[in-house]
């Protein structure tokens, strides 16, 4: 089981948390498939209402986070809160609903 959350002070617009309930690291084949699904899912849906030019996927422990990326997008999130790509929290939530559906 997992959940999908939009962090408070995101990367960039549109980063994701896939939340698992055990390591990824420790699941076994079969939980990995799932989690990509959901991984694709939600990469499908950001390319078609966001248009990234690419992602980042970043793993840590049982967190999947999942960051939009643009040419020349520029990240200084740790240094005042300042994002180059901003997307309101209220549009990604509303944008991945039918996958959260899915889970």
């Amino acid at each position: 089981m997992v959940s999908i959350e939009v962090p408070d002070t995101p990367f960039n617009g549109g980063h994701l948390v896939i939340k698992a309930e055990i390591p990824v690291f420790n699941m076994e084949e079969k939980e990995i498939v799932a989690l990509k699904r959901i991984l694709n899912k939600l990469i499908a849906v950001e390319k078609r209402k966001l248009k990234p030019e690419g992602f980042n996927i970043y793993i840590s422990n049982s967190d999947v986070h999942l960051v939009p990326r643009w040419c020349g997008d520029i990240n200084v999130a740790f240094f005042g809160g300042i994002k180059v790509i901003p997307i309101s929290k209220e549009y990604v939530e509303e944008i991945i609903k039918d996958v959260e559906e899915l889970l």
